[in-house]
């Protein structure tokens, strides 16, 4: 694994060095087919800000945070990268009876509620949701990402940026587009 490290702002220790090291290389537990990540620390207005990027084998990773002290930035980061890295070997190893659940959810039933997009977009008809309170809550970033490493249609989710429920899905010219849905009166 190849780890590129930037410091912005501000001169990165030793200490800083050999803890992000340490941190990524407990990340290829989760993954061996990591190739590069590149880390940018930045002290900007008072406040540390983490970026990692993650590049490997079928594998494009982001994970971003913001803390009072850089160590508690990163980790932050580091612990976003874990979850999405386990997210990813769980739809990578494929489990079929997992699929099975999921689409068998998805149909049309009682209990089931009918989302439209709520502004003019690509996306084709509208989304069932059994429960809007079991959607999964990302921020848009982290949606587009984990949507990019599923083979889904669309992915339903609950925007916490927003606090609305919002889906990604692929537009025509091939690029991830997330828009807002609103639910559908009966």
């Amino acid at each position: 694994m190849n780890i590129e490290l930037s410091g912005r702002h501000f001169d990165l220790s030793e200490e800083m060095k050999s803890h992000v090291t340490q941190k990524l290389e407990v990340l290829e537990r989760f993954y061996d087919g990591i190739d590069d990540v590149h880390v940018i620390l930045e002290f900007t207005s008072g406040v540390n800000h983490a970026h990692v990027q993650l590049r490997g084998d079928r594998i494009k990773l982001d994970a971003r945070a913001q803390s009072h002290d850089m160590y508690a930035a990163f980790d932050e980061t580091v612990s976003n990268l874990e979850r999405q890295l386990r997210r990813f070997k769980d739809r990578a190893h494929g489990h079929p009876h997992r699929g099975q659940q999921e689409q068998s959810s998805v149909s049309s039933g009682p209990g089931m509620a009918v989302w439209d997009p709520a502004e003019p977009s690509g996306l084709e008809g509208p989304v069932l949701i059994p429960d809007d309170r079991s959607l999964p809550r990302l921020t848009t970033e982290e949606a587009v990402t984990e949507y990019e490493m599923s083979s889904d249609e669309c992915m339903p989710f609950m925007n916490t940026e927003t606090g609305r429920v919002s889906a990604v899905y692929r537009s025509k010219d091939g690029s991830s587009q997330v828009v807002e849905l609103t639910r559908r009166k009966r």
